[in-house]
């Protein structure tokens, strides 16, 4: 038996949809998975034999009685998503999905409409963002055996400490991302001090120059911001995607772990988030942020916070940020999966 992980090709982006998933590729090749690579391409013209004959080529190394973890979405449409998984049904090989977004919870499926949950119930096995989002999918109806990854991990070849903080530390705040699902840092008013990296379309990139409240920094590739960030003095970083007015991602959030978090994270800068996200019980239990019922809140609550707890949440955000950088979180996950496929809910230890 062999086991796969699939590796979704395609050009370079300023969102996390590429990074996220190339990382699992390399963590999941630490610890012995061979890569299925899948070409990102718009397969609506394409026939269903010719998306079938696509597959098979691309799985021709992988046999019956292996493995095959399955990163989904692939993006590239929903008869690829269907055919792949009865392929490899057909072929009897194991199929497990790591879910990066589930659309029916995104709310980003209008006229796009897969059954995900019956595509779910195939598999042997789904690696989930956490144990809400796990209980979600059962009360919708997916009853195969789920894995909790709870992070994305966030590898970091130029890994570098950041600087010590000051005396005082910076009351301050760091935001990296995808811009255009963010639309309420344009009318940034907090006197909280933010620096903005991130690419969106005019006018919020003129709105951004224009206020006096951000210091926007445009767009940077992954080793730049990495290295930016690396050097930053910045407080916290923000995990706050939405306004959360737009409902549907609001929602989204009480179950998923933005690829965002990792990023703070992994550079050893403590977060702040919403306290009703799936990730606030992670970050206050462990020490590394603060949660917010509102940006409202923000001056305030920062101010209150004393130094010392400055100094504590960094250092906690350092620790969480070593075993993210190490690939802990996915390959734990993928461990865990592989002993339900193989051996159900056998006690081995």
């Amino acid at each position: 038996m062999r086991k796969w992980i699939t590796n979704i090709v395609q050009g370079p982006t300023f969102d996390a949809t590429t990074p996220a998933k190339v990382d699992i590729v390399r963590i999941a090749e630490s610890v012995g998975y061979s890569t299925v690579n899948i070409f990102r391409y718009d397969s609506a013209y394409e026939s269903d034999q010719a998306i079938q004959s696509r597959i098979d080529g691309i799985s021709a190394g992988v046999s019956p009685g292996d493995i095959i973890v399955y990163q989904y979405p692939s993006l590239n449409g929903v008869r690829f998503e269907e055919t792949f998984m009865r392929q490899m049904k057909l072929r009897h090989i194991k199929v497990v999905y790591l879910i990066h977004d589930i659309d029916v919870y995104r709310g980003t499926n209008v006229g796009y409409r897969p059954d995900e949950f019956k595509l779910f119930n195939q598999a042997d096995a789904l690696i989930v963002h956490f144990p809400v989002m796990a209980d979600k999918l059962h009360q919708d109806g997916v009853t195969v055996p789920m894995i909790s990854q709870y992070l994305l991990d966030y590898l970091d070849d130029n890994f570098r400490s950041r600087p010590e903080l000051d005396e005082h530390p910076a009351r301050s705040v760091i935001f990296a991302g995808n811009l255009i699902k963010s639309g309420y840092l344009a009318d940034w008013h907090a006197e909280t001090p933010i620096t903005v990296y991130g690419y969106s379309e005019s006018p919020m990139t003129q709105q951004l120059a224009d206020n006096p409240h951000v210091d926007y920094r445009g767009p940077v590739d992954r080793v730049s911001l990495d290295l930016k960030l690396g050097a930053s003095k910045a407080g916290f970083g923000l995990v706050w995607d939405s306004d959360l007015s737009n409902v549907g991602y609001g929602n989204y959030t009480r179950l998923s772990h933005p690829h965002k978090l990792s990023l703070y994270l992994a550079h050893d800068i403590p977060v702040i988030a919403w306290e009703k996200a799936a990730i606030a019980p992670f970050i206050t239990q462990n020490q590394v942020g603060i949660t917010l019922s509102s940006l409202n809140d923000l001056d305030h609550t920062l101010a209150e916070l004393t130094d010392e707890d400055m100094t504590r949440m960094t250092a906690n955000a350092a620790k969480v940020g070593m075993l993210i950088r190490d690939g802990y979180f996915t390959a734990r996950a993928l461990l865990l999966t592989e002993k339900q496929v193989l051996f159900g809910n056998m006690n081995l230890v």
